[in-house]
């Protein structure tokens, strides 16, 4: 199943192979890991700006509540200026310009005191006699019934109120060229040394010049917005930006749940950065809002010229690579188109050997493959002429034999109704070993049969020269069911007949021996003859040559292709010992017993 899918996903030509795996195993990696490194940059340019951001934050948090400070200490100057005092307390003692004059230098003096400040704070100041001062030109003449009736003074007065009040939105009444439309105000509650009240201040401040003067030339950088408590927005740097109303929300929800402890943070939202601060004094909070875009200018260009030269690198790279398969998977196509021509030619065309590398080699090595193949077909071809040249003595020599046979068959049945029994016998002898040399059908043989093969020689042999030679058998448990070839100890009795005792009329032994070890059939034929060395000395005289020993050694090889077997002689004065060995095939046939054994498994 998954060969199949694997099969189904990938091209099926080498070139397109090539060109898929180069693009998944290197340069889909690449490509990730730029995407991976630009992320990583991102997210630190990110983390940077958002430390910048916050850092600006404090430090603009600081200025306001310095701000802040340089208010309240300006009430705390006035609440402790005696003259001041004596006064608000008790104006009947002083004229009205006298009395307006020394408020007025009084404010002046602290005006100076905070000249480095570049800050201006405007001064309001109602005592409980019904007289008002300011340290600026109102809009409109001061009138002490309208002033003291403002929610601010009110709130004052009343029993259990707060002393202190900050407003961020109040309006400016004062006369001026340049000025905002709101004032960060402070309402405050003189008190004398007994604490009792003997006037009230209004202490103001235009922090929305102070706001546009701080984040002036900040357009590039993003805009600054100074919410309050409730994420409306009071303050802003540029008229076009604003806070969304999501982002407020969570902000003012952030302050609700008491994570303003946390200092300064930053909010995503639409591709914008919102980092916030709260101000604790005002209760509000100061926000700075930046476009990623404008943070990620530089990354999105670096990335636009790094993506640019990555798939102008991965086109010439990919184009690189198809030339470099095309000029391998062109010669291999060509090469399987000659390949086919030659094998539909029965392999007699060659391939013109051109190119060079790999390429050239592998057409020479083609073409001495095809070279091999037809001298191996020219050699089949003669083999198997040869095969039935020999097939075809083989059926004319068999015409000898048969007629033989037949002719043994005749004489065996004349000697039986004679009573000629040594004439019988032999025909009979020599019938078995003629009907064993007829069946050419079977090359092994059962050891038993060998065995009785040797009986009718030897049966022969005694009736033809009437010697004493006795053959004895040692064969080793059901070893006379092993398979060995045909004729194979039968010529080794005869050449120890022969050799080792000739013609004579003398007495001998000849011992057959069967053993097996491990895999393998020992077969051993000995004789008490008189050697190879004296057999040498009478075979001169003999006119008819033996079979030879290296002509069995040769016919085990055939037969025993690529299995140990082998045929060794030893000999001396006592004798002659052939040892031939081959591979150990029993053949036994089933008995009753093993039939009826068979039989109850089957039940």
């Amino acid at each position: 199943m998954f060969t199949r899918l694997f099969r189904l996903l990938t091209p099926a030509t080498f070139k397109n192979r090539i060109l898929l795996s180069l693009l998944i195993f290197l340069l889909v990696p690449i490509a990730l890991l730029f995407l991976y490194n630009f992320r990583e940059t991102e997210e630190l340019l990110q983390r940077n700006a958002s430390d910048k951001n916050i850092e600006q934050l404090e430090g603009l948090k600081t200025d306001l509540v310095d701000l802040m400070s340089l208010v309240m200490k300006t009430g705390m100057l006035l609440e402790q200026d005696s003259v001041l005092r004596q006064v608000m307390q008790k104006p009947e003692q002083y004229d009205a310009i006298n009395r307006k004059k020394i408020v007025e230098n009084k404010f002046a003096g602290i005006e100076n005191s905070f000249f480095l400040t570049g800050a201006t704070v405007y001064y309001t100041l109602i005592d409980l006699k019904g007289n008002a001062y300011t340290s600026y030109t109102p809009e409109n003449s001061l009138n002490y019934e309208e002033i003291s009736s403002e929610a601010w003074v009110q709130e004052l007065k009343r029993e259990g109120g707060q002393r202190y009040i900050w407003r961020t939105n109040d309006q400016s009444t004062e006369i001026r060229e340049v000025k905002g439309n709101r004032m960060l105000s402070l309402f405050e509650v003189l008190r004398d040394d007994g604490l009792k009240p003997f006037a009230y201040g209004r202490f103001s401040i235009d922090y929305e010049a102070w706001f546009a003067e701080k984040t002036q030339g900040s357009s590039g950088e993003g805009a600054y917005f100074l919410l309050d408590a409730g994420g409306n927005t009071i303050l802003q740097s540029s008229s076009e930006e604003s806070v969304p109303p999501a982002v407020a929300a969570s902000i003012a929800s952030a302050g609700l749940n008491g994570e303003n402890d946390a200092s300064s943070t930053s909010i995503l939202n639409n591709q914008m950065m919102y980092t916030y601060s709260h101000v604790q004094e005002l209760n509000g909070y100061l926000v700075k809002k930046v476009p990623l875009s404008l943070l990620f200018n530089e990354v999105d260009k670096q990335k636009k010229r790094s993506f640019a030269l990555y798939i102008a690198i991965l086109i010439l790279f990919m184009l690189m690579i198809y030339l470099i398969s095309s000029t391998v998977t062109g010669p291999l196509k060509l090469l399987q188109r000659k390949m086919e021509t030659t094998v539909k030619s029965n392999l007699k065309a060659k391939l013109p050997e051109q190119g060079r590398g790999e390429i050239l080699a592998l057409t020479r090595s083609f073409n001495s493959m095809i070279a091999d193949i037809n001298g191996l077909l020219e050699r089949l071809k003669l083999e198997e002429r040869q095969k039935q040249f020999v097939r075809f003595q083989v059926l004319l020599g068999q015409m000898n034999p048969h007629f033989l046979l037949n002719t043994l068959n005749t004489i065996k049945s004349i000697a039986l109704d004679k009573d000629e029994d040594d004439i019988y016998d032999i025909c009979v002898a020599l019938g078995k070993i003629l009907e064993t040399t007829l069946n050419t059908e079977a090359d092994l043989i059962l050891l038993k049969e060998e065995i009785i093969l040797i009986e009718s020689y030897m049966d022969i042999q005694r009736k033809r020269f009437g010697h004493g030679i006795e053959v004895q058998y040692e064969v080793e448990g059901e070893l006379e069911f092993a398979l060995i070839p045909k004729f194979s100890l039968q010529p080794l009795v005869e050449n120890s007949l022969l050799h080792g005792f000739g013609q004579s009329q003398r007495e001998g032994r000849i011992i057959i021996r069967a053993a097996s070890r491990g895999r393998q059939l020992i077969l051993e034929v000995i004789d008490n003859g008189v050697g190879i060395e004296k057999a040498k000395n009478r075979q001169s005289a003999r006119k008819r040559k033996s079979i030879g020993i290296q002509n069995l050694r040769e016919s085990l090889e055939l037969m025993f292709k690529n299995q140990p077997s082998g045929l060794q002689l030893e000999s001396s004065e006592e004798g002659t010992r052939v040892t031939m060995n081959c591979p150990l095939l029993l053949s036994k046939p089933y008995t009753e017993e093993g039939l009826a054994h068979v039989a109850d498994i089957n039940r």
